[in-house]
């Protein structure tokens, strides 16, 4: 938006600024820094300008080999005379920011710059084309903001109908300040801060029968992490009959499913391992049985399991396990959004087998 736009959306916002979370992308014209500073003053509005010190590290992105004369000489003449029309100045609502960041391909190439070559520049603009939809966002949030710090998608699609409790700050990217507030919008908002040109989308009723079908529309990948057995059963269902690729993990012993129906497209749902009657049975059971049963859980699990309900409020779960399980998805996620051939898995990847203690 223009300066005059983005003051007419200061006076009159269509989402009071603490449950925002969209970014707001101003680009002002040639001599409007000014102005765009008293506007920010006036609504109480922090400015965040590095764009030189983003300009110069840009320039070491595009000319590693070059030398330091000719790099500041390469960074000048992209902020050019009114570095204030260069880039883009984000407005982040809930923080009562805006910054200014480099435009969207040179951003892009600075942000990527330390993938390579894990991920090669033609791999990126290739996940760039990608949609991702990602349910539930207890683990899904953690796996949802790494999906997007290592860019492997242009567009992501987040669900889930629950607000923060205090209880979850024990594992979710959030704080106290947050309490009360939608997931999603805490996942976007994380997001925002690592790429505000990514593409988000909010499905705050979470996914039912009645909205599957038009969620999974479009997707490259389904990451399902979801705590209704009746709705994990739906998806996979729809994304079988779409030759979607499923991906699933756990924060129990390192969990992880991979139902890759775009090249099976006979595989079993659950792995063949929850049918329709267990889809509908109790939540907690029907995981347990996915999981592989109350023996395959860790020992302190399988304690915790019998006082659920009457010594302890739920099941537990770990910051760490959380994050770690991000990190299983995002590598499963990368791996077939670039057309990788992986097989169906279902199993555990424990570091408590890998570290065994004495």
């Amino acid at each position: 938006m223009d300066l005059e736009s983005f003051a007419e959306s200061l006076a009159a916002p269509a989402v009071p600024p603490h449950l925002s979370w969209r970014p707001e992308l101003v680009r002002p014209e040639p001599g409007e820094r000014d102005a765009l500073t008293r506007l920010c003053a006036a609504h109480g509005l922090t400015v965040v300008d590095t764009i030189e010190r983003q300009a110069a590290e840009l320039a070491a992105v595009r000319l590693p080999g070059a030398s330091a004369a000719e790099r500041a000489r390469y960074a000048a003449g992209v902020l050019g005379e009114r570095p204030e029309a260069y880039g883009t100045w984000v407005h982040l609502p809930w923080k009562a920011r805006v910054v200014h960041v480099l435009a969207p391909e040179d951003y892009t190439a600075v942000v990527t710059a330390r993938n390579q070559l894990k991920i090669t520049a033609a791999e990126q603009r290739v996940l760039a084309r990608k949609r991702i939809g990602v349910i539930g966002l207890s683990v899904g949030g953690e796996a949802a903001v790494t999906l997007a710090q290592e860019h492997l998608c242009g567009r992501i699609a987040l669900a889930d109908h629950d607000a923060l409790d205090l209880s979850n700050l024990n594992r979710l990217g959030a704080g106290v300040d947050d309490l009360g507030l939608p997931k999603t919008r805490l996942a976007a908002r994380r997001i925002a801060l690592l790429d505000p040109y990514l593409e988000v989308e909010l499905h705050e009723d979470g996914v039912t029968p009645g909205n599957a079908a038009a969620f999974l529309d479009g997707l490259d990948l389904l990451v399902e992490e979801c705590d209704g057995l009746a709705v994990k059963h739906l998806v996979r269902e729809l994304a079988r009959d779409r030759g979607l690729d499923v991906v699933y993990a756990a924060d129990e012993r390192g969990f992880l499913s991979v139902e890759p129906y775009s090249a099976h497209p006979g595989l079993a749902l659950f792995h063949g391992l929850a049918d329709g009657a267990a889809a509908r049975g109790p939540y907690l059971d029907g995981l347990v049985a996915w999981l592989g049963g109350a023996d395959a859980l860790s020992e302190r699990s399988r304690r915790s399991l019998g006082l659920i309900g009457r010594d302890l409020s739920g099941y537990p779960q770990l910051a760490g396990e959380a994050r770690f399980a991000a990190g299983l998805l995002a590598h499963v996620a990368r791996r077939l959004l670039l057309g990788e051939p992986v097989p169906p898995f279902h199993g555990h990847l424990d570091l408590a087998e890998l570290l065994p203690g004495t």
